[in-house]
């Protein structure tokens, strides 16, 4: 395989090559959707972004009125977040939320995220927030996918990662406790070569 850089590495590079957070409007209308069913209980509610990267779903959820936390594990892309988004609580850390009190939020969006933590400490981590997040809480997941069922490790330039069927991952999100409210599937096209899933449970 590759070598993988990993992000703190290309942390310039990919803010430069990914100005706007969101490269179909397929993928923004799910962050809205999320935002709006995560705001119809509370305008201001608390959504925690997990590996948020250089923020700009945090600030576009921001700007929705939502009160957002980023947590990103690159110290490298935290640092960009934190310059172009001043307004934002950005900070270090990684899925496990470890020190964060989730009693109080009302959203997880973990977009592109998760792919890069092994499948089985996947299950854990989602299986730690059904149970640390109130009932209620509503969870945005979304990862490169796959036609064959199961998981499957890829080559990403970046750093180590993998696939996620979309019944893969939406049995290890009920299995974890959340109850699947709708997903998407997005098919290859000339700036993706998966498939993509975005899966959207609640508490």
């Amino acid at each position: 395989m590759t070598t993988q850089p990993g992000y703190d590495a290309l942390a310039d590079l990919y803010d430069r090559t990914f100005p706007d957070p969101f490269t179909t409007p397929l993928e923004r209308r799910v962050v809205d959707a999320f935002a709006d069913a995560v705001a119809a209980s509370d305008h201001s509610a608390l959504v925690i972004d997990v590996g948020c990267g250089t923020g700009g779903v945090a600030a576009h959820l921001a700007d929705r009125g939502l009160t957002v936390r980023g947590v990103e594990p690159s110290t490298g892309m935290a640092a960009i977040a934190r310059d172009k988004y001043p307004h934002l609580s950005v900070s270090h850390g990684d899925a496990a939320l470890n020190g964060l009190d989730l009693g109080a939020v009302r959203g997880i969006v973990a977009r592109f995220s998760l792919i890069h933590v092994p499948p089985a400490r996947v299950r854990e981590i989602l299986a730690e927030w059904a149970n640390r997040l109130p009932i209620g809480a509503t969870l945005l997941v979304a990862a490169q996918s796959s036609d064959e069922p199961g998981v499957h490790e890829f080559d990403h330039t970046v750093a180590k990662a993998w696939r996620w069927h979309p019944q893969a991952l939406a049995e290890a999100v009920t299995t974890a406790g959340f109850q699947e409210l709708w997903r998407t599937v997005s098919r290859p096209d000339a700036d993706h070569r998966f498939p993509e899933v975005h899966l959207v449970a609640r508490r």
